[in-house]
């Protein structure tokens, strides 16, 4: 099988305070680029059995569309989660938090 090769490239322009101003992106196998107010990215260590984060957001983004960010991200998690181990209680636990959540955050209607 041929292996091939991609690139996730993240450009994060800082302020003199170091303060992410503008977030962009480009992804080498499809062309795509983009930019965003915010970034989740984690690793997996094997070794250490530990995760490792990058979490940036850009000076404009609101509180409202951080709860929103958050809220979708905690519902991609239920969904990794059953695609990688197929465990129906945990996705189900993983998507009864996530609508707690989503109407404490108020990004959900009641």
């Amino acid at each position: 099988m041929k292996q091939r090769k991609a690139n996730i490239d993240i450009q994060i322009l800082l302020n003199e305070n170091n303060i992410p101003e503008k977030i962009s992106w480009k992804a080498t196998d499809n062309n795509h680029q983009a930019n965003a107010q915010a970034f989740l990215l984690s690793f997996w260590d094997t070794e250490t059995k530990n995760t490792f984060n990058i979490d940036l957001w850009n000076k404009d983004m609101t509180m409202e569309e951080m709860k929103f960010f958050v809220f979708q991200n905690l519902l991609k998690m239920s969904n990794i989660l059953e695609r990688s181990t197929g465990d129906e209680n945990l996705v189900q636990a993983m998507k009864v938090f996530s609508k707690k959540f989503g109407k404490m955050a108020e990004v959900l209607k009641s």
